[in-house]
């Protein structure tokens, strides 16, 4: 009945009705399907913006982390910004025992007599060039027996350098060479006292050269400078100045031959001579014994020379005059 009755509706049996109410559906249509879809992409768009946000956050944090680390890397060989200062290198402190002449003027010196340049022989005078050889190798062995011989260093014997002079010459040394340790005997060998050397042999830098005495004399001037590496406790030492002293010489060395000369006077002699000692402890050097200079109960500042200290252990400088121990 319900049926029948709509199907007799006025409004339906107008044709004009009909037609708006058809057009109407359309649209409603087409206004509910363009509203779906508007709905679907803004959905989507709110959801992808979400996403890049965070990819992009991600992102910018690794290449920020990944370029401290590459600027980190390249900071040491980088030039400083115009606009900043350079920054000062940071400043190494202690000392290492194994390696004990870093950052010293001995860094680059050669071990023992090594570094003592001899220069090739020549006639001199009355000398003839092999004459001259035998000369140098006799004064470097002196040169080794005063400053690197170990019955010098560690028993306070001097037999070592009195067998390679003249009979003359031992016979006015041998008092000095062969008592207890004096400033005296100091000048002619280098004595250590309680405090021990590592295991570290001495540096050395100089030279020789050769030039003609009276007749029959050839004088050898010996130019070196010596280095010693002590040992100590991490507490004693906080540089490497601390343990490494220097000592500087100038030594002329003269060769007589007999005749014109007496056979007793004949070979190896001392002549003239200069040194400077540096960077050791002042109350032992008094006593003639070279110890390191964390060792000196003086106080600080004592056995530092004045001015350029690698000028003052170059054997080619002049040497210093003034005393470290004032």
């Amino acid at each position: 009945m319900e049926d029948s009755r709509l199907e007799t509706h006025p409004d339906l049996l107008d044709p004009d009705w009909r037609k708006r109410a058809e057009r109407d559906a359309r649209l409603g249509a087409k206004k509910d399907l363009k509203r779906r879809r508007k709905q679907r992409p803004r959905r989507r768009f709110r959801m992808s913006r979400r996403l890049i946000v965070v990819l992009f956050l991600v992102l910018t944090v690794g290449l920020l982390g990944a370029a401290a680390i590459v600027v980190q890397q390249m900071r040491g060989s980088s030039v400083p910004d115009a606009g900043q200062p350079p920054k000062a290198a940071p400043v190494r402190t202690g000392v290492d025992l194994t390696r004990p002449y870093d950052r010293t003027p001995a860094a680059t010196w050669a071990e023992g007599i090594a570094g003592i340049t001899v220069p090739p022989g020549q006639d001199i005078g009355g000398f003839t060039a092999v004459e001259v050889d035998a000369a140098y190798r006799k004064v470097t062995e002196a040169i080794a027996a005063t400053r690197l011989g170990s019955r010098a260093l560690q028993d306070h014997d001097g037999s070592e350098l009195l067998a390679l002079l003249t009979p003359n010459e031992r016979a006015r040394l041998e008092p000095t060479l062969t008592s207890a340790p004096t400033v005296e005997k100091g000048k002619y060998l280098t004595l250590i006292g309680p405090n021990r050397l590592l295991p570290q042999p001495p540096r050395m830098t100089g030279s020789l050269t050769a030039k003609p005495g009276r007749e029959g004399e050839l004088i050898i001037h010996a130019s070196y400078a010596t280095a010693y590496a002590f040992d100590a406790r991490p507490s004693e030492a906080k540089s490497p100045s601390d343990i490494v002293p220097f000592v500087r010489d100038e030594q002329d060395y003269v060769i007589r031959k007999a005749p014109p000369f007496a056979k007793a006077d004949a070979g190896l002699s001392f002549g003239d001579s200069a040194g400077f000692t540096s960077r050791m402890a002042c109350d032992a050097i008094k006593t003639g014994v070279l110890a390191p200079q964390y060792a000196d109960k003086s106080g600080p500042g004592y056995g530092v020379p004045d001015g350029d200290e690698a000028a003052t252990y170059d054997p080619t400088k002049p040497l210093p005059t003034r005393d470290t121990c004032r």
